[in-house]
């Protein structure tokens, strides 16, 4: 600290005439130091930043103060900011790294420095021998700015090497108390600018966070509209069992999920196409029957090669010219197959929406129509079903038919085998007593014998015919052995046997077909019904007494097939050829 000053009278003035002479230059200086800290204060509320206030306030305290050097630790957190003035750079850069402990040193107990209501200032030339300050310092100012910022200042000596004056030190205690409460609001404007910035961060990251549970929401939304969809559609089509209607119902379904004005659904099969057309052309249902349009389709199967659906597959069709190309108008195409046999495609166009198909609507789409190819496939297998139900049942009738025609032919078998057995005791007695009787009584048994058999024969609706039908018939087209073995061979050729059965067993050409000629229409309704008319047929067959295979052949010719040709020989001649037989 300064001691107090002396002052120095010339000879012959009075104290009072001094006194009056100092107090202009104590005004002066007084106002002088106004100034200085009006200016300062000016000058420290530019900058924003508290470590340019410290670069800042260095000259503003040295230069009224006529001080040779100046210094400032900042610590604020862990960071340390440096600032000096006529004092060397290695300086500087030992107090970025020992800073800490300086304002350790000036505030140990921080909590309580708090309390402090004014900035400490200290004074003196005892400080320059302090080892934590720079050689020559005379002034420290120690400024607690909040728990976690202080601020030791320090100067050197003045020009003059004068000591600091009370009203200097008065000065130096206003300029800190400037500077302590720049740096305080600087810090406090800092810290709300950083709590501005973290708000504004977190606001930020809610609003992310909102739309990220927005979206998650939407979501959520469109998966449980994805798979009300997909529950409500199993749940309609299950019920269904007609094809045609599943196809109305299906396209109806994805018009109104995707929403667009047309749509159309093909399939394909052995037979007719079925289909079901929603849209505006009056002719997209018949473009999509056509065989044009069939063959448009299944080209584009054919094109995807490795990637054509296979059984209760479904492939989306994205390509532009693939999808122009099939036979009505579509946006958005599906093929799909149920089977090798039948397969089809699905076409919407006329979009009521501007938004494009996502993936995930893309994704919805192939899953809808995977349940309705198991469906479709399983409503086509009841159709199947039925049909064949259908078809048993008719021939279960023509079955029955069929065994009661053998019962009543039975019945009629055993009134002729009494007849016989009848007729056999009656020509036995006449032949007894014709041995007794004259010749003209044979005759007439004789006579009366063929004529009861002759009417007996007509009564009966399986009687014999006295002159066979064969020998009314043109004779059916022949063909020996060898060419008949090399028609097997070579071409496809149906062969049947026409002899009955117990004989067809005892060996028979390979390949060939038992059809015996009284149980022709039987067999011919379940094995050749379908059969191509223009196929051709050997038949073969034949004893001394009956041409089976000439019968067979007649009837075959009555049901339309006309290429039927009797293998000349039969059996017996193919077996005395060398050529295979089986059992």
């Amino acid at each position: 600290m300064s001691g107090p000053r002396t002052e120095n009278t010339s000879p012959g003035a009075s104290p009072d005439s001094s006194a009056d002479e100092r107090q202009p230059l104590a005004l002066d200086r007084q106002l002088f130091h106004l100034k200085t800290l009006f200016e300062a204060a000016r000058d420290l509320s530019t900058p924003d930043n508290p470590a340019d206030i410290l670069k800042v306030f260095l000259p503003i305290a040295m230069g009224p103060l006529g001080l040779t050097f100046g210094f400032g630790v900042m610590l604020r957190s862990d960071d340390i900011h440096v600032a000096s003035l006529g004092l060397e750079a290695s300086v500087k850069k030992k107090y970025e790294q020992t800073g800490t402990e300086l304002v350790s040193k000036f505030f140990p107990d921080r909590e309580i420095v708090l309390t402090t209501p004014r900035p400490v200032v200290l004074v003196g030339h005892h400080l320059s021998s302090d080892p934590n300050l720079p050689v020559g310092t005379n002034a420290v100012i120690a400024i607690p700015i909040d728990k976690c910022s202080y601020t030791v200042l320090g100067f050197g000596p003045k020009i003059s090497d004068e000591p600091y004056g009370e009203d200097e030190i008065e000065l130096l205690q206003g300029l800190a108390s400037n500077l302590s409460a720049v740096l305080k609001k600087a810090c406090a404007e800092e810290h709300i600018h950083g709590l501005n910035a973290d708000l504004r961060e977190k606001n930020t990251q809610m609003k992310e966070a909102l739309e990220l549970a927005e979206n998650a929401r939407e979501g959520l939304n469109r998966h449980a509209f994805q798979l009300q969809t997909l529950y409500e559609t199993t749940l309609e089509l299950s019920s269904i069992t007609d094809p045609k209607v599943i196809l109305n119902t299906f396209a109806l379904t994805l018009m109104g999920t995707f929403s667009y004005s047309c749509g159309w659904i093909v399939l394909y099969g052995p037979g007719d196409a079925d289909v079901a057309y929603r849209g505006s052309d009056p002719n997209g249902q018949v473009s999509l029957t056509s065989d044009e349009g069939r063959e448009k389709v299944l080209t584009r199967f054919v094109e995807l090669k490795d990637r054509m659906p296979h059984s209760n597959q479904s492939y989306l069709l994205e390509d532009k010219e693939g999808i122009s190309n099939l036979p009505a108008n579509a946006d958005l195409a599906v093929l799909f197959s149920l089977d090798h046999e039948w397969r089809g495609a699905i076409g919407l166009g006329d979009s009521l929406s501007d938004a494009s198909m996502t993936e995930e609507m893309k994704r919805l789409l192939l899953s809808l129509v995977g349940t309705f190819t198991v469906t479709l496939g399983n409503a086509k297998q009841i159709q199947l079903i039925r049909n064949l139900n259908k078809d048993l049942a008719a021939r279960n009738i023509e079955l029955q038919t069929t065994l009661d025609q053998l019962t009543s032919a039975k019945q009629e078998i055993n009134i002729q085998t009494e007849a016989k057995e009848r007729i056999i005791g009656l020509v036995h007695g006449e032949v007894a007593r014709v041995w007794r009787a004259s010749w003209l009584d044979v005759g007439l048994i004789i006579l009366a014998g063929i004529v009861l058999g002759v009417l007996f024969n007509l009564s009966s609706p399986s009687g014999i015919k006295l002159i066979p039908q064969s020998l009314l018939e043109p004779a059916p087209a022949m063909v020996d052995v060898s060419k008949a073995n090399y028609w097997t061979r070579n071409d496809d050729v149906v062969i049947i046997d026409a002899r009955p059965a117990e004989f067809y067993k005892q060996g028979h050409i390979p390949n060939a077909m038992n059809i015996p000629k009284d149980l022709f229409n039987f067999i011919y309704s379940m094995k050749l019904a379908n059969l191509d008319p223009e196929k051709l047929l050997l038949v073969y067959g034949r004893t001394i007494s009956r041409h089976y295979d000439s019968d067979v052949a007649r009837e075959l010719e009555l049901m339309g097939h006309e290429h039927v040709i009797v293998i000349d020989g039969g059996l017996s001649a193919w077996e005395d050829a060398g050529y295979e037989v089986a059992q």
